[in-house]
């Protein structure tokens, strides 16, 4: 099965880089693309593959450092109001609406909740520092990757 980890950050905003850390850890093992923001290119970044693993920071509330795992019963239902910002959920809709026998047949997203994403700093804050390789372990099992 033809798989790719999607990381999403800016690394100079300490715990918004946290998806491209978690996204080098892959590197030589799967392929792996890093964006440093989401449009459609979102999508030419998931077309030709069976499975994909987008992670990125989260702030949904919980504790920092905190693991959220979206997938199609999450996400599948979520909608975005507006036409200038589209969400992930809305892009990868598109994804599929657009290249249907191209978009991957799995896709799970793995956030991390983040603490602060406004200092300039390339170091994440603590929590989510520690919780890289909880995530990590969570997508090697997901890939079936030892």
């Amino acid at each position: 099965m033809k798989s790719v980890v999607i990381g999403i950050g800016n690394p100079n905003f300490k715990d918004d880089g946290v998806g491209l850390k978690i996204a080098e850890k892959f590197e030589g093992i799967v392929d792996t693309v890093t964006l440093l923001n989401i449009g459609f290119n979102l999508i030419d970044s998931l077309l030709g593959y069976d499975r994909a693993v987008i992670v990125d920071g989260v702030k949904t509330g919980k504790e920092p450092g905190s693991i959220i795992e979206f997938d199609i019963d999450f996400w599948g239902n979520v909608y975005a109001s507006g036409t200038h910002n589209f969400s992930i959920f809305e892009i990868i809709r598109i994804g599929y609406q657009v290249f249907p026998d191209e978009m991957p047949k799995e896709i799970k997203i793995i956030g991390v909740e983040v603490e602060d994403v406004e200092t300039l700093s390339k170091q994440c804050s603590p929590p989510v520092e520690s919780a890289i390789p909880e995530a990590v372990s969570k997508i090697k099992q997901y890939l079936g990757i030892n």
